[in-house]
């Protein structure tokens, strides 16, 4: 086989998988690379030998071990040490690679000529329920700066680990998966392995990633327990260089963190970041920054805007309310298209219906607060609204430019 193909191994883990297993395993064996091995690992599963039935029933196509159940570390480490490839990629049993996934992430490290370099990429959500896909594009809220750090990925919770493709080196320097964890081994890893490392970032969908009530996330009780303590070791070893590279400062570090904590329901961590924030050293540039951050909010309409509207009054939208509020930026209304919202107040900002926005339209700069925001931006484009900016305009801004501490006691 040519150099430039080096063996990439495909380690799919699965626990009584057999409703999801079959299409994990093609997505992975029609994969447009010419050089990879499909590695299934049951993990003990209890299905009457569903499971079993399905990957056995691909043959020489992939290769297949049982084990006892020992949870989800404990089979990809069984994968890892089975691998015979250069390179390592994690494919969830209820996951699908699009087909160019492993071509695309060896291109991207092959044009850079470093071939140990750490990928990943963006990706599709599916809710199984619903059937309604979502486009995850961390692209639009955040700098390449930000997305190739080598630790902003992984405590902003960025990382896909089925999008990720990592030579197998990085698991002799940093070791393999905590088989204590039993929701975050993948975290923890991301954490320890990344630190140092500069990610290669492709900026497109290569998974389609499944969502389901049967994920360990949503049926496994630890799991909140786990998160705090990983935020809270991750806390305690970041470095103030590291600290910098992210936010700038220790300081703004801290008032990051505890907006991603309080977000995410994580109390305990949320109550030490905090902390942190408000016994760190305020930089001297806050108030300079925070004039011009009002300056650029200002030339969303070149100065015309009398008034501030946020659309969507759901969890995007109050995030926004509260990063605009901690810098100073009055908000007058919220709208929605959902009439349920309509006059209700949400942190004491009124939700009016849209078609009340109409006579503020020419003084009254729209901010739309939505994961996908393109369908409401077009439609308050054709409203004729001239001053309509999305959330993902101002989330970088966001994480340059922290508040006064002032601000955020009040």
């Amino acid at each position: 086989m040519r150099r430039e193909y080096p063996l990439v191994s495909i380690v799919i883990p699965v626990y009584n998988g057999s409703n999801y297993l079959r299409d994990a395993i093609d997505s992975a064996l029609v994969q447009t690379y010419p050089n990879v091995e499909v590695i299934v690992v049951n993990d003990g599963s209890c299905d009457d030998g569903a499971t079993e039935r399905i990957a056995i029933s691909y043959g020489d196509r992939i290769r297949y071990y049982a084990k006892e159940n020992g949870g989800v570390a404990t089979a990809l480490n069984r994968g890892i040490q089975e691998m015979k490839g250069d390179y390592f990629s994690w494919l969830s049993h209820d996951d699908m690679y699009k087909p160019d996934k492993i071509d695309k992430e060896v291109g991207a490290i092959f044009r850079l000529n470093d071939l140990t370099r750490i990928v990943y990429s963006e990706y599709d959500q599916l809710d199984v329920h619903s059937g309604r896909t979502t486009p995850i594009r961390d692209s639009q809220s955040y700098s390449i700066e930000q997305l190739t750090n080598s630790v902003f990925p992984a405590v902003h919770n960025l990382i896909h680990g089925c999008s990720l493709l990592i030579h197998r080196m990085h698991f002799d320097r940093v070791g393999i998966f905590d088989e204590k964890l039993v929701t975050t081994q993948d975290y923890d890893l991301w954490f320890r392995m990344f630190r140092h490392q500069r990610l290669v970032f492709v900026p497109e969908p290569l998974l389609i990633s499944r969502q389901h009530e049967e994920q360990g996330s949503k049926t496994i009780s630890r799991h909140g327990l786990e998160r705090e303590e990983l935020y809270l070791g991750f806390m305690n070893q970041l470095s103030e260089d590291e600290m910098g590279s992210m936010y700038g400062s220790p300081y703004n570090c801290y008032y990051q963190l505890s907006r991603v904590l309080k977000d995410a329901g994580l109390e305990t961590a949320y109550r030490y970041a905090k902390q942190k924030f408000l016994t760190a050293t305020v930089p001297n540039d806050v108030n300079v920054k925070l004039g011009l951050f009002n300056e650029q909010i200002k030339q969303f309409s070149d100065g015309k805007a009398r008034q501030v509207c946020i659309f969507g009054a759901g969890n995007y939208g109050l995030r926004l309310l509260q990063e605009l509020k901690d810098r100073q930026v009055q908000v007058d209304f919220f709208s929605d298209n959902d009439p349920s919202k309509w006059g209700l107040n949400f942190n004491q900002v009124e939700c009016i219906e849209p078609a009340a926005l109409s006579p503020y339209k020419e003084n009254m700069l729209v901010l739309v607060a939505a994961r996908t925001p393109g369908e409401i931006v077009k439609q308050l484009t054709f409203a004729g609204y001239p001053y309509v900016r999305k959330k993902q305009d101002l989330d970088t801004k966001f994480i340059e430019i922290p508040p006064g501490r002032q601000q955020v006691l009040d």
